[in-house]
């Protein structure tokens, strides 16, 4: 498991165990405009579903899921 990645995350009431990370990337956003640079990772849960995390000051939260 990377450093930093959660091995459970809570989403819509709901605990997702990570089963593998897939990705790992970091991304600028709009930095003229102030935003903080934020990390993302694509993960696998046991369920066998695909998520997208990203890290910012704030802690950990869903950015995308796929079906």
């Amino acid at each position: 498991m990377a450093a930093g990645v959660p091995r459970v995350f809570g989403w819509r009431g709901r605990n997702f165990r990570v089963e593998k990370i897939l990705d790992v990337w970091k991304d600028t956003g709009e930095w003229w405009d102030g935003e903080e640079e934020k990390t993302f990772v694509r993960l696998l849960t046991t369920g066998g579903g695909t998520v997208e995390l990203f890290h910012s000051d704030r802690g950990w939260h869903v950015y995308k899921t796929y079906d």
